[in-house]
This record gives structure tokens, C-alpha cells and sequence, in this order.
């Protein structure tokens, strides 16, 4: 069967440079802020596609030569993950050393520039202890002071740019070189749109009327257009476009040209829909599965898994297997082999990504 050429949920990634569309101007942007300072802060709104500018936009403007990313997600405490990540790099040093020490190694040994990128960086003020950020932020004040050759690139959602005061008393030069990332107006949207489909080989028909209600039917009144919607709902397009022309049927590659248009737009309606229907087809499919593999009262039990992982903020909640089993409503039961199947199946559809770093 054909393979929509749509992330969904995903970030994109260097691979997905003939993919990614829209953004020129901030990836020179970026570009420039990296060799700018050492110290850059890239900041947004939810959806505005701060982690794919990174590992798509940025990465592309580099030969793998020019630089070393080391990608750092907090997991369940920053500095746990920080030096985790960096160790993968280090060969000849001590266990004791210092984290400027050892990229200082890295440095010697590979001979470009390490490059530590925080994607969601605003879990450390979410979810961290006063302990933890208080040791973070020395950490980082330390390895700027010493001269490596090393860039600290911090991703994170605006709304939690005030929780960096103590930050900034550490590293002065905080605020700098910092950049923000808008929504994407009409004109990015549709080259976004346009872009994607003549790359994955897709007719637009009456291209301003379907897109134009591709866009209406994303867009909210007060946020205005959500990146991740916007790919869920263009590979929900795919898949309602296949079936129009299939039947439901598989149909071999070479025969099958998808076409966006109007009519389609309009049986799809809006993302609310798109986003709810999806979620209720993919947990009620793994409701299924798990009845299927001997596990009782399964109906619900899904969602309520997802629940317990999710903060009131919207973001992920790092938990070990056990505490999510305890987090669970008492009448739930569940071990340790069908929760790791569950939290594997989220993962699949992308809605968690992975619970160690890269």
C-alpha cells in the first residue's frame, strides 16, 4: 500500500529535508544565533514546530563534520540525562571527571564542535526540584566560563520563559541571543501544504479553495494553526482519499495518485473530529488487543494510562513502570508485560515519544 508522505505526530529530522517547508527564514536565523553566541534560546508557543527548525532546519545547514549534536530530554531529572548523553560520546576519560572535562575530550577526539540541544526544556521547571535546576544551572554556568568548544541550545515553550529567573542570576548572558518562533502565517501554511503534497507526488485540485479549507478547518480562533494539526489532519486527508478510491482495498503503489480536494476537506471536517475519532479508532483497538492477551476489564483502561502520564501543563510525565501500575485506579490491574505493550503501542502512534533519550 502506498506510505503517506505525512509525520503525524513525529518531529522532522535531517532525513526529512525535502519534507520541510515553510521556515527559511528562521533556519537563517537560527543559524546565525548558533555562531553567534554559545548561549541560545529558542523559544515558542505550543505547535510551532521549535524541535523539527532544530533537528531538520538547523542540522541541515551542517555537514556532519561541522558539528556534533548530543540531543537531551530531562526524562526524570536533567542532569541524570545530561551527563548519560554526553557519557555515550566519551572514550578515554576518567568516571570522576567534570562534564567540561569530558567534552573537552570530545572535542580532542572528534574535532568538531559539540552542540547540547535541550528540546522541551521547560520540563525542568514543570516537573524538576529547586535542587535539580539549582545544580543544572551551574552546570551550565561552569562549561560557558571554561572556553570549550561547546553551544547550549535551550528549546522551550514561552509561556514558561518567567520560571528562568534563577537561570539568569547563574548565567547573565541568558536572555542575549535569544530567538522566538512564530506561528506560521497563511503564506508559510500553504507552502507547507503545496510543498508536501508535489513532493509525495499529491494532486491539489482547485488548489486556493482546498487549501484554503484545509486551513479553515485547523485554524483556532485564538491560537491560530498548530503544526502537529496540521500534518494530522493532511495525513487524515490521505487516508479518507485512499479509501474513496480504493474502497478500502489495498491498491499497488504505482497505481495510486492521491488527490486533495474540496469535497474531501469537507468530509473530514474539523481537526477537533479528526483528532477525537483517531484517538477513540486507536484506543479502542488496543482496548482488543489487550482483552485478546488475557487482561481483564480492559474497556477505558487505555485512556486511563495516558491520563496518568500526562501533567495538568499538557506535557509528559516521566514515571517508571511501577509508579504508572500504583497511579492507576485501584480496580485497575495491569502488569508489568501488557503495560510495557501499552506504553509501546503510544509510542507507535506517536503519542509518546520514547521514555529514554536518544
Amino acid at each position: 500500500m502506498a506510505e503517506s508522505p505525512f509525520l503525524f505526530l513525529a518531529a522532522y529530522e535531517k532525513k526529512d529535508k525535502n519534507k520541510f517547508f515553510g521556515r527559511t527564514k528562521e533556519v537563517a536565523q537560527l543559524y546565525n544565533a548558533v555562531h553567534a553566541s554559545n548561549l541560545i534560546l529558542l523559544y515558542g508557543t505550543s505547535g510551532t514546530g521549535k524541535t523539527s527548525l532544530v533537528n531538520c532546519g538547523l542540522a541541515n545547514q551542517f555537514h556532519d563534520t561541522d558539528w556534533l549534536p548530543i540531543f537531551v530530554r530531562r526524562n526524570s531529572d536533567l542532569n541524570q540525562s545530561l551527563d548519560l548523553a554526553v557519557s555515550k560520546y566519551v572514550r578515554s576519560t576518567g568516571k570522576d571527571d567534570t562534564l567540561v572535562q569530558r567534552i573537552r575530550h570530545i572535542y580532542r577526539e572528534q574535532f568538531k564542535p559539540v552542540y547540547l540541544l535541550f528540546d522541551q526544556f521547560e520540563e525542568l521547571y514543570i516537573l524538576g526540584s529547586r535542587q535539580e535546576q539549582g545544580a543544572f544551572h551551574a552546570t551550565i554556568a561552569d562549561l560557558l566560563q571554561s572556553g570549550v568548544q561547546c553551544k547550549v541550545l535551550l528549546i522551550m515553550r514561552e509561556e514558561y520563559l518567567a520560571s528562568l529567573d534563577g537561570f539568569e542570576k547563574a548565567v547573565p548572558s541568558l536572555f542575549d541571543n535569544r530567538l522566538r518562533i512564530e506561528r506560521m502565517n497563511n503564506l508559510g501554511l500553504s507552502k507547507v501544504i503545496l510543498g508536501t503534497a508535489q513532493e509525495g507526488s499529491i494532486e491539489i485540485a482547485e488548489p486556493k479553495v482546498t487549501v484554503h479549507g484545509i486551513l479553515d478547518n485547523i485554524r483556532d480562533k485564538r491560537e491560530g494553526i498548530d503544526l502537529t494539526n496540521l500534518q494530522v489532519y493532511l495525513k487524515e486527508l490521505w487516508d479518507l482519499d485512499m479509501e474513496r478510491q480504493t474502497g478500502g482495498q489495498k491498491l499497488p503503489d504505482e497505481n495510486y495518485v492521491a488527490r486533495f480536494d474540496p469535497a474531501l476537506v469537507k468530509k473530514a471536517g474539523r481537526i477537533q473530529n479528526v483528532l477525537s475519532d483517531f484517538l477513540d479508532k486507536e484506543m479502542e483497538a488496543l482496548e482488543l488487543r489487550l482483552e485478546q492477551q488475557g487482561v481483564e476489564h480492559a474497556e477505558g483502561l487505555p485512556l486511563e494510562i495516558l491520563f496518568t502520564l500526562v501533567t495538568d501543563d499538557g506535557t509528559k510525565r516521566p514515571m517508571d513502570l511501577e509508579s504508572i501500575v500504583k497511579g492507576l485506579p485501584k480496580h485497575r490491574r495491569l502488569d508489568s508485560q501488557h503495560l510495557q505493550y501499552c506504553m509501546k503501542e503510544f509510542e507507535r502512534i506517536r503519542l509518546l515519544t520514547p521514555l529514554t533519550s536518544d
